[in-house]
């Protein structure tokens, strides 16, 4: 059965440890790790809007698309290689991690930071003109925006402000509110039969219904915020797993290292379904499907070690437009912004050095850590304490270093 009125179930997502106390003589490193991230990415990466940008220069230098350039989707639809192509995705993955932090050492200090991430999720969509499209980000009148979004920009939005409202970070006031938000971003899904929509027609981008495991993972997620909200007597998602367990048990085995960034987030919703369900009958292929999906990402562990911090930067992604063409729809957008890759390698070789060295490591280790295998877990935590200690995250120039945060979440004292 299709999930039109997907299940309930009255129990959080997430039951949070809430006491607060100061990191052990072992946490340490860790906490120190997570600071100068954090103290990072306020001063260089953080919008007015609260909104986490792509790429920025050494002093938090930006060059945000004009309301023209989204007007033309300029350089293409999907903001692809701007500093405006990831808000809802990095800012709700880091805010999934610092719940999963809290839970696990509270440390006040990184509230406030929490605080504004939310806030900016928030914002992304409020501006939204469409129901169920989550932005990517603002451009420089910090309203404008481009048209198409993506599942990867919504489940990630759904993902950290369904954690952060199950959380004592948020004040019940708040936690009310992102609950409320996360509801009506689901109902507005159903009501579009599962399709992410864009803000303008022809620019949908993603369906939960598919079958491949990244789609079906979101549709879970959907499906448990459903549960809580909706029927919290009658939840339905052990039946969607039922109904849906050969696609879920599959894994992706055959996950290349570059995919391990964006399908990070799909997989950790597989974590938090084990949470939930621990000894139900699927949980055992729930398990598998972590390990071999682990078990490939393993492969992107050491190409943090080839990292070259010689590599120069540019923010001109306005080079691309020399390329661009109209689009009238996403399979337009997908054209355009195709060829640009490569010329963004040569224009900004710092990015794109980032995004192939030091982004699928660490999102990798994250995947790794929450697989719940532990003999995988223990073959490789020497190379993630190593990475997580090597990185130089202040003098990146790439947002998704912030996946140390994530892998710090989940390493068990």
């Amino acid at each position: 059965m299709l999930p039109t009125t997907l299940p309930v179930i009255a129990t959080l997502l997430l039951p949070l440890c809430l006491a607060t106390a100061a990191p052990t003589p072992e946490q340490e490193p860790d906490m120190r790790t997570v600071q100068r991230i954090i103290q990072t990415l306020e001063r260089r990466f953080l919008s007015p809007e609260n909104v986490l940008y792509d790429f920025v220069g050494p002093q938090g230098e930006v060059l945000l698309p004009t309301p023209e350039e989204c007007r033309l989707n300029q350089p293409n639809a999907f903001a692809w290689n701007t500093p405006i192509e990831n808000g809802g995705f990095f800012n709700g993955d880091l805010l999934a991690a610092l719940v999963r932090l809290h839970q696990r050492h509270p440390i006040p200090q990184f509230a406030p930071f929490a605080a504004r991430l939310a806030n900016g999720l928030k914002r992304l969509q409020d501006a939204s003109p469409t129901p169920a499209c989550i932005l990517r980000g603002f451009g420089s009148d910090g309203r404008c925006h481009y048209p198409a979004s993506s599942a990867d920009q919504v489940a990630p939005f759904l993902l950290g402000l369904w954690l952060y409202a199950n959380s004592s970070l948020a004040a019940p006031d708040e936690q009310r509110d992102c609950r409320e938000r996360c509801l009506r971003t689901v109902r507005a899904l159903r009501q579009n039969r599962w399709i992410i929509p864009g803000t303008k027609p022809g620019f949908n981008r993603g369906n939960l219904l598919a079958t491949h495991p990244h789609s079906v993972n979101h549709l879970l997620l959907a499906s448990i915020i459903l549960d809580d909200c909706e029927r919290p007597d009658q939840p339905q998602t052990p039946q969607l797993i039922a109904e849906r367990l050969d696609a879920i048990a599959a894994g992706y085995p055959d996950m290349p290292p570059q995919a391990c960034w964006y399908s990070s987030h799909n997989f950790f919703i597989l974590r938090l379904v084990l949470e939930r369900y621990p000894d139900a009958p699927f949980a055992p292929a729930i398990r598998e499907a972590l390990r071999k999906t682990a078990l490939a990402a393993q492969k992107a562990l050491p190409l943090w070690r080839k990292f070259d911090a010689t590599r120069p930067f540019s923010p001109n992604w306005r080079e691309l437009n020399t390329i661009w063409f109209e689009q009238r729809n996403a399979a337009d957008g997908d054209r355009c912004a195709g060829p640009q890759f490569g010329l963004w390698r040569r224009v900004s070789p710092a990015v794109m050095h980032e995004r192939e060295t030091i982004m699928p490591s660490l999102s990798a280790a994250w995947f790794i850590l929450f697989s719940q295998n532990q003999p995988l877990i223990d073959a490789n935590l020497p190379e993630i304490r190593a990475m997580l200690a090597g990185i130089p995250y202040e003098t990146l120039h790439y947002a998704p270093f912030f996946f140390a945060v994530n892998a710090i979440a989940e390493i068990e004292k």
